[in-house]
């Protein structure tokens, strides 16, 4: 491939209109998950930092804009199924990999499925998968650092976190309100009409369904150092659905990797876990930033905050490292051969449509 294609390529998965860089919803996010973390840090009870800034992370990443009436709406309902998925994952995470596993799969296969009620109900429903594979995986650990948690305390902070997105991304936008600015909030294409479930989308979900899950059932019944980042991997690497084009596709597995890679290089150098929760804040901050402006960079700060999070109370070496490496491109390649079955099916199929409609006689 001449050196041409190369930065064409790169240009088109990294490139990105400056008009469409929302800094201040990446500052929001940013300060509503670093005021949580001093306070909690000041109190001795920084153990619930981590549902606190995903409260706050995914409820701002889904924030459908618009009125006030209806991001309120929005932030008590996804607040609670958010608070209910904590507990349950927490609960769940050390009770053994078939009740994981069989977890995975009904949470997996319902939000992918949720498409049936629209592009927004299906938006925050990935986010909801991808805040279980993270739950799932705090149990042990903290357990690695004596500490317990405590499900119901854990879904209250949550709940906290969701509820801090709402007011702090309201008095910032009432404080921005000019007909000139663009809002804090820049809704996400597409509404919540419904949609048939067709064929190919049925069998993406399920297809996807089976490989996160498979990748739990993997890490958790072989009690597999560190392949929590396997299955969390494959869902962010993976696209959510099957008409996602394939430049998105692309975009989501490198940042994915480059995600990866940073948050290997931080859980290396780094071992004080302060300095790791400020990452942390950053790359929440560039993911909010760069949401609809590209795909890559927006996916790349995702799983950056969301691997380090994973591992944010384990000592670290590079042995550890080389596990998580390894985990992580596992889980990547699943992602890749989860979409080139799709694609591979969907093209067996359209070309046993055109046979048919060559062989079915004129009349």
């Amino acid at each position: 491939q001449s050196p041409n294609g190369v930065i064409m390529k790169l240009a088109a998965i990294f490139g990105f209109d400056m008009s469409k860089l929302n800094w201040s919803l990446g500052f929001t996010v940013a300060v509503a998950i670093f005021v949580p973390l001093v306070l909690l840090a000041i109190i001795g009870q920084d153990a619930y930092w981590l549902s606190v800034s995903f409260g706050v992370l995914f409820v701002g990443l889904g924030d459908p804009g618009g009125r006030l009436a209806t991001r309120a709406a929005y932030a008590t309902v996804f607040g609670v199924m958010g608070a209910a998925v904590i507990a349950w994952a927490i609960a769940v995470g050390s009770a053994g990999w078939m009740l994981v596993t069989l977890s995975t799969v009904v949470i997996t296969l319902a939000t992918g499925l949720v498409i049936r009620f629209g592009v927004r109900r299906f938006v925050t429903g990935s986010l909801l998968t991808a805040w279980f594979l993270i739950a799932i995986s705090l149990p042990s650990g903290f357990g690695a650092a004596g500490i317990t948690l405590n499900p119901w305390l854990q879904a209250l902070a949550w709940l906290a976190g969701a509820a801090a997105w709402f007011v702090l991304s309201s008095l910032v936008s009432a404080v921005r309100r000019r007909p000139d600015r663009v809002p804090i909030v820049a809704e996400l294409p597409t509404d919540t009409k419904g949609g048939a479930l067709t064929k190919p989308v049925v069998v993406y979900a399920v297809l996807r369904t089976l490989a996160v899950s498979g990748a739990v059932a993997i890490a958790f019944g072989f009690q597999l150092p560190y392949a929590d980042w396997m299955p969390l991997a494959a869902q962010v690497a993976m696209k959510p659905n099957a008409e996602q084009s394939r430049l998105a596709a692309t975009q989501r597995v490198v940042g994915t990797v480059l995600g990866a890679a940073v948050a290997i290089v931080l859980l290396l150098t780094v071992d004080d876990k302060y300095v790791l929760a400020g990452a942390m804040v950053v790359f929440a901050l560039v993911g909010g930033a760069f949401r609809t402006a590209n795909y890559a960079l927006y996916t790349t700060g995702i799983a950056a905050t969301a691997l380090i999070a994973l591992d944010i109370s384990d000592p670290t070496d590079v042995a550890t490292e080389g596990l998580r490496i390894l985990f992580t491109l596992i889980g990547v390649a699943i992602a890749i051969a989860v979409m080139a079955l799709v694609g591979a099916l969907a093209k067996r199929s359209a070309s046993r449509g055109e046979d048919i409609e060559a062989e079915t006689p004129s009349t």
